[in-house]
C-alpha cells in the first residue's frame, strides 16, 4: 500500500513539473526540504529558492521537448505511519526516446494531516549546490550555471 502512496506522489510531482505547476508543486513539498547531491547537502527553504529550482528543471524539460517524465518507485521502507523513504528511477523521454536517464534517487515523504510531504531527496546529481541553475549550452548540452543569490 505505501508502494502506491510513493508512486501516486511521484506522479503528481511530475505532473506538476510538466505542466508547470509550481502553486500546486508547493502544496507536496515540505518546508524546509533537504536536498542531498553527491558533492553537498542543502536545505531548501525559501520560496525564492524553490521556485528557482522549480523553473530551472521544468525550464529544461520544456527546452528539450520533454514529453514524459517518469519516475517509478522501487520500494519503500515505513519508518512509522507518517514517515516513508522510497527508492525510485527517473526517465525523461521525448517521444517515446530516451533523453536523460534512467537514473537511481531516493525520497522521503511526512505525512501532515491528510497529505504527504516530501521532506528530503537523495540523487545522484553532481551538483555542490540546490536548487540547480541548469542552462543550455549552443551545442545541446547542459551546464549549471550560478545562482541569482550567489552574487549578493
Amino acid at each position: 500500500m505505501m508502494l502506491d502512496v510513493f508512486q501516486k506522489h511521484l506522479d503528481d510531482v511530475s505532473e506538476t513539473l510538466m505542466t508547470d505547476d509550481f502553486d500546486r508543486y508547493m502544496t507536496m513539498v515540505a518546508v524546509p526540504l533537504v536536498v542531498i547531491t553527491e558533492k553537498a547537502t542543502t536545505i531548501v527553504s525559501t520560496t525564492e529558492q524553490f521556485r528557482f529550482g522549480f523553473e530551472s528543471y521544468a525550464g529544461m524539460l520544456r527546452t528539450e521537448k520533454a514529453t514524459d517524465l517518469i519516475r517509478l518507485a522501487h520500494s519503500v521502507t515505513e519508518y512509522g505511519p507518517h514517515l516513508i523513504t522510497g527508492k525510485l528511477e527517473t526517465h525523461i523521454l521525448r517521444s517515446g526516446q530516451r533523453i536523460y536517464g534512467p537514473f537511481q534517487s531516493s525520497m522521503s515523504l511526512r505525512r501532515e494531516g491528510d497529505h504527504w510531504l516530501i521532506n528530503s531527496v537523495v540523487s545522484p546529481v553532481h551538483v555542490e549546490k540546490w536548487p540547480i541553475n541548469v542552462q543550455p549550452e549552443s551545442d545541446g548540452s547542459w551546464t549549471v550555471g550560478p545562482l541569482p543569490w550567489d552574487h549578493e
